[in-house]
């Protein structure tokens, strides 16, 4: 059964001109990688309809959305008409299916929503491919399995740094590439690193190694830093010493789904502790900590202020 077009996508055409009969004339923004972040709306579809009357365009039925969001799966695009910065509707047979990042520069979406030809505004979608300049040049054809494309599309490759503060008993919330965030989520008497993706509550991080028989380095506690941690009775493993600074730790959105799912009941393997690393790497180095005083020996940290490097994304 396929959705209807909605009533405000019916109007004509001509709504989606944008009242500017001026030729066009831009550049290539680049590949469709590269301009589609740029762009509110970025859907994936199959085109059901054209229209020729008055101003080209066409209907496309949304099957998923990619960036951005939608009240409807149907809508109208505006195409080109040798005046605006389109590409020509003969290229978009009925029936086909495509990735489109719309209204980007040069489009004069007007009205409704328009696809622009100053940059690979589209893609083919065919037998689980997607083809087109993905990320070469303007005369490039490349391809590419759709779960790979979109893990692209949604994980590009980040590397950032910065420098950050907690206070005892506060979380510290930090975003970074794209979709996540570094958390320190408080302890008794520390913090954990924690690595979410929006929208997911899934500590995206908690695979660190190692898991078993020492600290794991994602824990950030107080006896660590004394000069005698033996001190503190109550330290995990009976450990004489605390992981070691920088601490560094892994993470993918892949934990929690595809590695160490709902559904798993065994140790992560060597192999899926080797893929999360590939994807993600964090490394927090403590430059300053303040202690509270204890009467247990195992003081709690009352702040701390320290550096985070991190790096990953799905490249090429």
């Amino acid at each position: 059964m396929r959705c209807p077009v909605p009533i405000t996508a019916v109007l004509a055409c001509v709504l989606l001109a944008g009242g500017s009969a001026s030729a066009c004339s831009c550049g290539w923004d680049g590949p469709f990688l590269q301009v589609a972040r740029g762009s509110l709306l970025v859907v994936r579809g199959t085109v059901i309809r054209h229209h020729t009357e008055d101003a080209p365009c066409m209907d496309f039925l949304v099957t998923e959305v990619l960036q951005g969001g939608l009240l409807d799966s149907g809508m109208r695009i505006g195409m080109g008409d040798g005046m605006l910065c389109r590409p020509p509707l003969d290229a978009f047979p009925v029936g086909s299916e495509w990735v489109l990042a719309l209204d980007g520069p040069g489009s004069k979406p007007g009205n409704g929503h328009a696809l622009s030809h100053c940059g690979e505004y589209w893609l083919r979608v065919a037998d689980g491919k997607v083809s087109g300049s993905i990320d070469g040049g303007q005369e490039d054809r490349q391809e590419m399995t759709w779960t790979a494309f979109l893990n692209r599309f949604k994980y590009p490759v980040f590397k950032e740094s910065f420098q950050g503060k907690a206070r005892r008993g506060i979380e510290y919330r930090r975003p970074f590439g794209g979709r996540f965030a570094l958390v320190l989520s408080p302890m008794d008497k520390g913090w954990t690193i924690t690595v979410q993706e929006v929208g997911r509550e899934e500590n995206l991080a908690r695979l660190t190694p190692p898991l078993h028989f020492v600290p794991n380095p994602r824990e950030i506690e107080g006896w660590q830093f004394l000069d005698d941690p033996s001190s503190c009775p109550d330290r995990p493993y009976q450990a004489e010493i605390g992981p070691r600074d920088p601490r560094e730790f892994i993470f993918s959105p892949e934990v929690g789904k595809s590695i160490q799912g709902p559904d798993s009941h065994t140790s992560p393997t060597t192999e899926e502790i080797a893929t999360v690393r590939s994807f993600g790497r964090g490394r927090l180095s403590v430059v300053k900590h303040t202690l509270s005083e204890s009467a247990d020996g195992c003081p709690a940290l009352e702040e701390i202020t320290f550096k985070v490097d991190l790096e990953g994304g799905c490249g090429k």
